[in-house]
Parts: C-alpha cells; structure tokens; sequence
C-alpha cells in the first residue's frame, strides 16, 4: 500500500473515531434530564476550554506574518495543527448531539467543521510537498548536480507544489466566517442566558 495513502487513511479513521468517541462520551455526561451536556455549568466550562484551545491556533498565522525575517515557527505549526484538532473535539463535546436547537450554533459546528477538515487536507498537501523536494534533492544529489543546481531545479518543483495549496481558498475564509459565528454564538449565549442557563 502506498505510504501517503495509508497515512491518510490513518488521520482519517482516528478522526472518525475521535469524533464517535466524544460524542459517546457526551452522551453518557448528559444528565438524565431535558438538558444537554452543552447547557450544564460544566458543559459551558467545556465550551470555553474549546475555545480557548482553539484560539492557540491563531499563534501560528499570527506569528508566521508578524516575524517574516526569522526562522519559520515549526514549534507554532505544531500547536496549530494539534490545537486544530483538539478544539473542535472540545467543542463537539461541549455541543454534543442535543446542543443543536438554533441557527447560529448550528451554522458553526458547520464552518468549524469545514476548517478543521480543510486543515487535516492542508496537513496533508505539506507532508506531501515536503516529501515531495525531499525525494527530489535525494535524486538530484545522488546524481552529482552541484548545490546551486539542485537548488534552481527546487525551486521550480517548490513553485508547482504551491499549485496544490488551493485549500487555502478554503480555508483562511471559512475560519474568518467560524470565528464570526462563534462571537454571535458566545454573544447571544451570554445574553440569552447568561454564564449558565438551566
């Protein structure tokens, strides 16, 4: 089985796990009762954790842009990519299955849908584009091409492997969309029932 493949098929089978197993955990947290585990004092404590996690995500593009003449911050796209995925199982846990009674919250678990899967496909575009050059230095370097060759012809390869960052497209406009959400969410919450609503 090709390795690529295979690793795909890995993020995504833990993925669909991860998932089914918060949302079995939500429900057997949820009180016998008409509420949710999400409309709970610690179903909304759960909520704030999520977004707090989700808020560590920005550290990356934020830090990516506001120091370009330095090195590129791999620690922060780690946290970005774990934080990517950890958030929204934070807050499918708080939402559960019960949760979903209005538009807006709705409308989110959607667009935080979206951008958690157009990231695990962005993870994925670089894994392949870095083993991509990779591949291709090893090739070039086995082959005696100078340094300063191997670089050009990189270049080139590096050039067409940006062809394949579409997903960005996606990406970037949905997560300004989910953050919008998620403000009218945590504002009409607030307001409607304040830091906790029986």
């Amino acid at each position: 089985m090709n390795p690529v493949f295979l690793r795909l098929l890995i993020v995504g089978g833990l993925t669909l796990f991860a998932v089914a197993g918060v949302l079995l955990f939500e429900v057997i947290l949820t009180p016998i009762t008409i509420l949710s585990f999400g409309r709970t004092p610690q179903g909304q404590v759960t909520g704030w954790i999520g977004l707090a996690v989700i808020l560590l995500v920005f550290g990356y593009p934020i830090r990516k842009r506001t120091q370009q003449n330095r090195r590129w911050p791999h620690r922060w796209l780690q946290i970005h990519m774990v934080a990517g995925v950890v958030g929204p199982l934070i807050i499918i846990l708080h939402a559960g299955v019960l949760h979903m009674h209005a538009v807006v919250p709705i409308l989110a678990m959607v667009a935080m849908g979206i951008v958690a899967l157009s990231g695990l496909i962005g993870q994925h575009v670089h894994y392949l584009a870095f083993r991509t050059l990779y591949t291709k230095r090893h090739e070039l370097v086995g082959q005696g091409v100078i340094p300063e060759e191997v670089e050009t012809r990189l270049l080139d390869t590096a050039a067409r492997e940006k062809m394949f960052r579409v997903w960005q497209m996606i990406h970037a406009p949905m997560t300004l969309l989910f953050i919008a959400l998620v403000a009218l969410h945590v504002i009409g919450a607030l307001y409607f029932g304040g830091l906790y609503s029986p």
